[in-house]
């Protein structure tokens, strides 16, 4: 909705945090993203999956392909669940797995005891989730109140990312997958991002995480467009976004760099980002965190799998 007046009003907009895929895909001259999209997210997973079953994931024996064949989803529906739907919809068709159910569901929801007997019903092995912070607390919570127990569970970020989902559901949370841009991890290879990571920590208490470490990020993203430019007038910031490129080593996160794309079906796209995998699990001092499981040449620990029982 902003970005639709930012573009009416001829108003430069830099969006760093927002994910649908569908925000590039407009043409729009005065909106750039730095963050990648849903569709890069949800095509790692896949590609995770089928690494899965092909023996690159570390610390498992290849999995035959039909022990994670069978596939569901459930996405709350504002306009970036469903395009998350949409995309799950699109890739599992694409790496021809079989996806059994695919639900819609309101985030401000009381309950979703409904739609996690609609998830057992499916039998799927992988269960895939788009959900804010309050409605993948209550999801994870349902799900092991009615046992509901598949291989993997995968969150797309956001609230399967926060602290809260942390802090609330402890020990059930073991075994989860969540994408992000950014884990704690990232500082073994990247010493930028222990710096910055320990001046975050320090201010509030938690490590960087995917939303926080990509608004820095989009921050980043303005500095560099408003030095090059050298001016605030919108034409000279136009032209300097559709310029810039942010060298990998100046950012937190694990991407090639920032840059725009200024042509083709995805203007204002960043076309230097990628995405994690991380898996929660508890460390040797007992307390509960996220380690890589792909890109598989960067993983920082074994992955647990089957998903463990409740």
């Amino acid at each position: 909705t902003v970005s639709a007046v930012c573009e009416q009003y001829g108003v430069p907009m830099i969006n760093g945090s927002s994910t649908s895929p569908g925000l590039t895909e407009r043409g729009f001259k005065w909106f750039w993203r730095t963050t990648p999209h849903d569709r890069w997210f949800t095509k790692d997973l896949f590609d995770f999956l089928v690494g899965l079953s092909e023996g690159k994931v570390k610390g498992v024996p290849a999995v035959d392909r039909e022990e994670i064949n069978l596939v569901a989803s459930a996405c709350e529906n504002s306009e970036w669940g469903s395009f998350v739907s949409k995309v799950i919809e699109e890739m599992a068709a694409e790496y021809k797995f079989k996806l059994r159910k695919s639900l819609l569901y309101s985030d401000k929801s009381p309950d979703l005891s409904s739609e996690v007997r609609s998830l057992k019903a499916s039998k799927a092995s992988v269960l895939l989730f788009a959900s804010y912070t309050s409605d993948a607390i209550l999801m994870v919570k349902t799900l092991k109140t009615q046992k509901v127990q598949p291989k993997i569970i995968w969150g797309q970020d956001a609230g399967f990312d926060k602290p809260e989902f942390r802090s609330t559901l402890g020990d059930s949370i073991e075994g989860i997958l969540t994408r992000s841009v950014f884990l704690p991890q990232v500082v073994q290879i990247k010493p930028l991002a222990g710096q910055v990571n320990t001046l975050y920590k320090a201010k509030t208490g938690n490590d960087l995480g995917g939303a926080s470490a990509r608004a820095f990020t989009g921050l980043q993203a303005w500095i560099h467009v408003l030095e090059l430019a050298g001016s605030t007038e919108p034409a000279a910031i136009q032209k300097a976004a559709n310029a810039i490129e942010i060298p990998g080593e100046e950012l937190v996160v694990p991407w090639a760099g920032v840059k725009f794309a200024s042509t083709g079906n995805e203007m204002g796209q960043n076309v230097l980002g990628s995405g994690l995998i991380g898996q929660y699990q508890k460390g040797a001092d007992g307390k509960m965190g996220v380690e890589i499981v792909y890109p598989f040449d960067v993983a920082s620990a074994d992955m647990i799998y089957p998903f463990p029982q409740w």
